[in-house]
């Protein structure tokens, strides 16, 4: 009788530590991810000059869509929290200038601290909310015969729900469904007439929409 109490108590004991060791996220892991999205967003352009004694200032609506390829390293603080970084690349989408007909190239750069919530997981499951802030860059350029320059950088912030699907101890895939948001207050417009400086151009950005896409991601035990 005693041995079978004894066996009782050494299987239970290790029935628990499996379930533990069992969790998608757990304290003290490390989260390699690479990633490839979709953004979509709605801008806000604010420009303003002055010419003589005339100010000019003008708002305009309008969109702009891109490709984003992200890196994240992500360290499991405890059981449900996760802090990290994020290295992230976008390529916008270009029309071709009817005037010119050259097409412009717009790039952008992030790097930013990432916070995650793990509090729904099982085994090979785990679906983190993810919470984003830090620093963007964005360039365009006209190729046209001005060698048109918009540069400058800004903040980028945004939250994404983050399903993980881990097909076994290491390797999993996930899908991000998110939003971001970017703010340019100061862009700097330059060209070979020097014109912008002489009107003292001002150039403000504003982007936010949804990001969409889908990864892999490696875990280290």
């Amino acid at each position: 009788m005693k041995k079978i109490i004894l066996l009782l108590v050494v299987a239970a004991c290790m029935g628990l530590q499996t379930k533990a060791q069992e969790k998608a996220f757990i304290k003290g892991k490390v989260i390699i991810s690479a990633s490839a999205s979709l953004g979509v967003y709605a801008t806000k352009i604010n420009s303003e000059w002055d010419y003589l004694s005339i100010h000019e200032a003008h708002d305009t609506n309008s969109g702009a869509a891109s490709g984003v390829y992200a890196l994240n390293l992500e360290y499991a603080v405890n059981n449900w929290l996760g802090i990290g970084g994020r290295f992230g690349y976008s390529k916008y989408y270009a029309e071709t200038d009817k005037a010119t007909g050259t097409k412009p190239y717009v790039n952008g750069w992030d790097g930013d601290l990432t916070l995650g919530l793990h509090l729904i997981k099982t085994v090979h499951f785990d679906m983190p909310v993810q919470f984003t802030f830090g620093y963007s860059h964005i360039k365009y350029l006209a190729l046209d015969t001005r060698n048109g320059i918009v540069a400058g950088g800004g903040l980028n912030y945004g939250i994404a729900l983050v399903p993980r699907i881990y097909f076994g101890k290491h390797f999993g895939m996930f899908f991000n469904v998110g939003y971001m948001g970017y703010n340019y207050p100061n862009l700097t417009l330059s060209d070979n007439t020097n014109v912008y400086n002489i009107i003292n151009y001002k150039f403000k950005l504003k982007a936010d929409g949804a990001n969409v896409g889908l990864g892999f991601m490696f875990k280290f035990h």
